[in-house]
């Protein structure tokens, strides 16, 4: 496995070892500057990667199957340039969202500066009589060179496929990703893994423990939940407790001070992979959103991984859907659209009133405390 040291951007996550450390048999971290659009960075993790590859590629037979995952764009890039030198290789390309566009529906830019590894990108296209695309955007530049060498191209959702292959404009290329087009979700992990980590977390009795784990962004955020909270009766609001994980939750803090949520909302650091799993098992409802994608793009291209995580869990869902989107298709045990407080109200209220099915309160001693 060849990965960017991510450290300086993202925290470590130790925990993940046990998820799939065993399947690793080698792995290699490339001392390349990390950064998700620079191209001098781009081009030295494909530079590095690429002669890492080629060494653990000549110890043995050979390699038959290369896996790539974007975001990062680069890690399609390296793919691409050492599928272009084993051309025997089986290649596929996973896209966890848009490359090239971000969730405001703008073009997501980078741009490239010329460089061997441009070079043979492009000569690659040429080779296989495939149109040339006249742009500089590294991001544009990594769809295509997955769309033009990979031999299975692998999307979350088909919201993400239709709207990405749509936007290729040479009719040979946009054919040869179609035929290569497959729709796989994100999975979701057995029973097993949510029981790995029990973290300890104290939880009030006779009361629903709601929980949203995850970042804030511009298009997927918790106001309607929280002012729906506000807006709800005393007497039902005081039978809930939002539970918030995020990296967010200084800014989350100081937002419920303001709407005078302190003793419903609580407001916590952002857990580990594994004690997230175990702490989706405790509480009584997960929170997923859509990201809101009205007016940007003609049907929401976004399916939330955390909806894969979730479903495992056995804890009832509220999803807050955009309407037609992949969430919204899904069985969800509760639902109301996005930035629809008042629906948000009607869920909490029910919600609030349902008998608790949880274990919420029970805690191991030997656990970590939350």
């Amino acid at each position: 496995m060849l990965q960017n040291a991510l450290t300086t951007m993202r925290k470590l996550d130790p925990s993940l070892e046990r998820i799939a450390g065993d399947l690793v048999v080698r792995r290699h971290e490339v001392p390349s500057p990390s950064h998700f659009a620079k191209w001098s960075a781009v081009s030295r993790f494909a530079r590095l990667g690429l002669q890492q590859a080629l060494a653990w590629d000549r110890e043995g037979p050979g390699y038959q199957r290369l896996y790539s995952r974007a975001q990062l764009a680069a890690s399609h890039l390296l793919a691409a340039r050492f599928a272009l030198l084993r051309p025997g290789v089986t290649w596929t390309a996973e896209f966890s969202d848009p490359l090239s566009l971000d969730s405001d529906g703008a073009p997501r830019r980078a741009s490239t500066a010329p460089s061997p590894l441009l070079r043979t990108l492009t000569e690659g296209l040429v080779t296989r009589r495939l149109a040339v695309p006249g742009t500089t955007n590294a991001f544009e530049r990594a769809e295509t060179v997955a769309y033009a060498f990979a031999d299975r191209i692998v999307f979350t959702n088909r919201h993400q496929l239709d709207l990405m292959l749509s936007r290729i404009e040479d009719k040979t290329l946009r054919s040869r990703a179609e035929e290569r087009a497959v729709v796989s979700a994100h999975p979701t992990l057995p029973r097993e893994f949510y029981t790995m980590h029990e973290p300890v977390i104290e939880l009030e009795p006779d009361v629903q423990h709601v929980a949203y784990f995850g970042r804030f962004y511009a298009t997927r955020g918790l106001e309607t939940v929280l002012l729906a909270l506000q807006g709800l009766p005393a007497d039902l609001r005081d039978r809930l407790r939002l539970h918030v994980f995020s990296p967010d939750h200084a800014e989350l803090a100081a937002e419920v001070q303001r709407l005078r949520l302190g003793s419903t909302v609580r407001s916590r650091p952002l857990v580990g992979f594994l004690d997230f799993l175990g702490l989706s098992r405790r509480m009584d409802v997960l929170v997923v959103n859509d990201a809101v994608t009205k007016g940007t793009f003609p049907v929401n291209p976004y399916l939330p991984s955390k909806w894969s995580d979730y479903r495992g869990s056995g804890t009832a869902v509220w999803g807050i859907v955009e309407r037609g989107s992949c969430l919204d298709g899904e069985d969800l045990n509760y639902r109301s659209p996005t930035q629809h407080v008042s629906a948000a109200v009607q869920v909490l209220a029910r919600i609030a009133t349902t008998a608790r099915t949880s274990y919420a309160g029970t805690s191991r001693p030997d656990g970590a405390a939350v």
